[in-house]
Formats: C-alpha cells, structure tokens, sequence
C-alpha cells in the first residue's frame, strides 16, 4: 500500500483512492468517516482540475507569443499560394499586373461587335415604321431564320452583325417597296462555354457569350500568372486550329482590342512568358516589360516605361553566362542603338550637371532674398552685389551650410549615444548608491532626450583676417546680415538673465555683474562669449573674464556645473553642453 501511495492519481486511482480512503478513516471517527473522505476527494479533484486548466492556459498563452495558433498550424502543414500572388499584387513589378481585378468579369452586358456571325439560339430585336408598324423580339431558329408576319422568314445564320440591317431591309422590299423603315439588332447573344488554360490562375470552363472578349474570360480565371504567364502570347484554339492570337500590350498601351466571336468548345490558352526586361528608377512605369525578341532596342523599352523629364542616364545590369554581373551606364544621349537582353535590369537616374547655386540671404538688406550664383562664386562676390542698408553689420556677416550642420549633428548625437550607453553600463557597489545614482540619471536621460532635439546651425565661422573672395559658396547655402545692435546678451546660469545695452570698454566680467552675478550651479571655469560673427571664446578663469571684451550684439553663456559622483559623465556633459552652445547657440538646462 506504500507503493501504492506514491504512484500517480492518473495512473491507478482506485489503489489511492482505497489507501487514502483508509488512512482517514483511521483518523476520523466511525460516523465521521465517509463525509471526510468525500470532502476530501472532492477538495483533491478540484485542484487537479485547476491544475490542468492552468497547464492548457499557459500552454495556450505560449502558442500565442510564439504568433501561431492551432489553425494557423494547419494552414503550415498544408501551404496554399496566397492570394497576392494569384492577384498579381505591385510587388511583381509586372507591366499589366492589375489588369485582372475582377472588374471584366462583372460585365455580362453583351457589346456591339460588327464582325460577329449571328448562329442558331441568338435574340433579334426588330422596329419596322411607316408603312409597317412591328416591334418584337424573335429567336433565330433551329433553321437560322427568324420569322417576320406577312413577309416570312429570313435567313440571318452566319450573316454579320454590321450586315443584319441591310439583310432585314431587302427582305421587307420584297413585300413593301418603300415607306419602311426598319432597325434590326442581336439584342441576347446564345450562351458558350469556353475553356480557359494555361499560365493563368485558375484554370476551367467558364460560362459566358459569344460576344465576350478574351479580357472577360482570362478575368474568369483570376488573370494571368504574373510570374511566368505571359501577356503577349495567347492563342484561341478550335479544335486542333489556332483561330487567333492576342496581345494584351495592345490593349495596355493604345487600349486597341480586336473582337472575336467565340463557339462553344474554344480554349484560350495563355503560353509561358517570353522575355523580360526590368526598368527601374526615374520612369512613369517601373515594371519588367515582356518581348517577343530576345534583344531589344533600349527605345523600345524606354516607349512602354515613359521617361520622367529628369532622366539622363541609364545604366544596364546583365548576368552573363559565367555568373558574373556587369553594369555599363550611359548617357541617354549616346544610347542610339543599344541593345538590351532578355533579363536584363535598367535603371534610368537623373545626373544633372549644376551650373547654378541657389543661395538664400536672410537679415538687413534690401535686396532679393533667393539668388542664383555661378558654381565659381565666392561669398565676396555675393556680398559686393548685397544692397545693404545704414543699419547693416557686413563685418560680421554669417555663413550657415547644410553640410556643416549634418556633420555637427552627427558628432553631437554620437556623443549623446556614448554618454546614454556609459549611463545605463555603469555598476553601482551600494544600494544605496544605486538610488542615489537612479535619480541622478533619469536627470541626464532628460537631458539627453532634449540635447537629441536640437538642430545645430551649421554656421561657418568667418575669420576677420579672411579674403570672402577666397570661399566659394555652395548650393543651399544661407547668408545672414546681422542687423547694428547695441545689445550684449547674458545667459544660462546668472541671476538674471536679459540683454543689457553695450557700453564700450566694458568686460564680460562686468556684464555679468549687472546680470547678478554667477548662481551656485555656474561653472567659472566654462563661460562663453559668443561675437556676432560666430568666433566663440572660452573664459576658463576670473582673471580673463575681467579682460575680455565684448562687443555689439556679442553673447556671454555661462554653462552650468555638472555635479555627481561619477566625474567621466561629468566630463562627458560639460563637453555636450559645450558643443550644444557653439553649434546652435542655445543652452540645454541639465
């Protein structure tokens, strides 16, 4: 019985159901026994119901996490193509992919068809005026005749539908020589069947008329496969006889269709794809273009993609039959004659050669704020064409390139990305210091996020001892007059921050003494003095900020200290801050 106690529930459960039954009833009295065993055997298979049903939840919970479910593992096992690929979704990049979205399909409407051949089961609509008053609707008979009252039957088998009125018209003469006029039309055409097969999506027998074109029956078998039926090879067969071909790029391009009347029994049968030629890039149609010649004038391909007005060059892609890849580009203009493969990729780009810059200028002037200016024009050569007016500072003239900026961008956020990663890896030894340092740095990570934001300016500094005849200007760059000023800006960590009017002689020292004097987060050592002219100037020590000028419409920036135990992520914002200040002359609050 102890081995018995041991085993599983599932596995021999009347053995523990006696033991456990017995041990009980050795402990409860006589009359007690049987409601205590029942309460326990109730309270134990509660929990192995509650256990299971915990196990098929979690299990269940996984194959959700994993992005399966019990269906979806059927659909795994048993892989069907998916509907995209039936449809012919953008992604082929096959000229005429969406031709076939049902919307031909739709049509059951019979159209006129001049050329169709009117056969037994047809519908004729008939109008006589005049002499002769009739309206009527009358089958073609078994015979191929249709029956007119006082004039007789007409035989309509085989004859055209253009030829029908004429047909109808010398039959009445023959009864009423003049004052009938007569309007005749197949008003329902005689059901067929048509098989459809080949390269196409679903292939079958499909119902429809005569009059139908090729598109609605192909539209019927869900269109044409695009990654290997072809577009321009389709042949109606009747019996053992190609009746007719059809090339769809007909229709796509001119939107030309050549009707045909089908019989009961025709098989429209679409053939494998010839051979392609993709295009790429700078084109109306970016597609692969099928070709029933295995090379092709590059003209040719250019006529179905359609060349945007941008495009130059282009340049060819072939796989040879060494698998080596080559790509030959070429201008457009010397591409008379080339000649393409089957499989080849062409990529048409623009490649424009820039004889022009456009320059804008912002700030005192009264000139045009947008220039154009030969590549070889340098900022002297803008600045003496400028019309600047008596408050305008061309000393100080700024210069701001996109360059620049993306390049002081791109060390700051390097930068800020170091010190993110030197925050998050650094260990710390007590708990709580571990606290202490949690705080600390959800202030840097703030502060970080908000450094992330800014945009430097890209400003070139413009050294006073600079020939401007010397910097050539580039496309998009920004000049700025800066306007006279008799204003020195006092920022960052001072009592009172503002603009105070310029008094000669004075020194940063002395301005930020009418600012109140430096805060107890000021760092001494990293005060700025920003010239107008984007020279920037570090005080590292009271003794320079006592000596340093200041001049019109100069800035002095005086950076906040960095505390906190660890000095490397000090050191690491100071300079952050440092560049923040240069680069796009603001101050970002720690």
């Amino acid at each position: 019985m102890r081995q018995m106690r041991t085993q599983n529930l599932f596995v021999k459960p009347s053995c523990r159901t006696v033991a456990f039954g017995r041990r009980r009833i050795r402990r409860l009295a006589p009359g007690r026994a049987a409601g205590g065993m029942i309460q326990s055997l109730n309270e134990m298979i509660m929990k192995r119901i509650l256990y299971i049903w915990l196990v098929l939840l979690l299990t269940e919970g996984l194959v959700m996490a994993s992005g399966f479910s019990l269906t979806e593992s059927a659909v795994l096992e048993d892989p069907v193509k998916p509907a995209s690929v039936e449809r012919g979704e953008p992604h082929t990049r096959v000229f005429g992919w969406n031709l076939f979205q049902g919307n031909f399909k739709e049509n059951e409407e019979p159209w006129y068809n001049p050329e169709y051949r009117i056969h037994i089961g047809d519908m004729i609509n008939l109008r006589f005026w005049g002499a002769l008053e009739y309206v009527q609707d009358i089958p073609v008979d078994s015979q191929g005749n249709i029956f007119i009252p006082k004039v007789g039957n007409v035989m309509v088998l085989g004859v055209k539908n253009s030829e029908l009125v004429e047909t109808v018209r010398r039959k009445i003469r023959t009864v009423y020589k003049e004052k009938v006029h007569v309007y005749a039309n197949v008003a329902n055409y005689q059901p067929i069947t048509v098989f459809v097969t080949g390269n196409v999506n679903k292939p079958g027998l499909y119902q429809g008329m005569s009059s139908d074109s090729v598109l609605q029956f192909l539209d019927k078998a869900r269109g044409i496969n695009p990654e290997y039926g072809s577009f321009r090879d389709i042949e109606i067969l009747r019996g053992d006889e190609v009746v007719g071909k059809v090339d769809l790029y007909s229709f796509l391009t001119r939107g030309a269709l050549t009707p045909f009347q089908f019989k009961s029994g025709d098989v429209i049968s679409v053939k494998t794809v010839m051979h392609r030629i993709s295009v790429t890039g700078d084109v109306k149609k970016p597609y692969s273009f099928e070709f029933k010649k295995r090379e092709v004038k590059l003209s040719e391909v250019l006529d179905h993609a359609l060349l945007n007005p941008t495009a130059t060059n282009v340049t060819v892609t072939r796989w040879e039959r060494n698998n080596k890849k080559t790509l030959e580009s070429f201008s457009l203009e010397s591409t008379e004659g080339l000649m393409l493969h089957s499989g080849d990729t062409l990529d048409v780009y623009p490649d424009h050669v820039r004889t022009l810059n456009t320059i804008t200028i912002a700030g005192e002037h009264d000139g045009r704020h947008t220039l154009l200016v030969k590549r070889d024009a340098t900022l002297g050569d803008l600045v003496e064409g400028l019309k600047l007016t008596p408050r305008s500072e061309p000393s100080a003239i700024q210069l701001f390139r996109k360059s620049v900026a993306a390049a002081q961008k791109q060390i700051l956020d390097a930068k800020l990305k170091k010190l993110e990663e030197l925050i998050l890896t650094t260990p710390s030894v007590t708990k709580e210091e571990s606290l202490m340092r949690t705080q600390e740095n959800k202030g840097i990570l703030a502060f970080i996020d908000r450094a992330r934001k800014i945009k430097p300016k890209g400003q070139i500094v413009i050294n006073e001892k600079t020939d401007l005849h010397e910097i050539f200007l580039e496309d998009g760059d920004r000049v700025f007059i800066p306007t006279k000023s008799n204003l020195v800006l006092v920022q960052g960590e001072v009592a009172f921050p503002g603009a105070h009017t310029y008094v000669e002689d004075m020194t940063a020292k002395a301005y930020i003494d009418l600012a109140g004097d430096l805060t107890d987060r000021a760092n001494p050592e990293n005060i700025l003095v920003l010239h107008q002219n984007g020279r920037v100037v570090k005080c590292d020590s009271e003794k320079m900020l006592k000596k340093m000028g200041v001049k019109r419409g100069d800035a002095v920036l005086v950076l906040p200290k960095m505390g906190g135990k660890n000095l490397l992520i000090a050191k690491d914002v100071t300079q952050i801050l440092y560049q923040v200040a240069i680069s796009a002359g603001v101050l970002v609050a720690l």
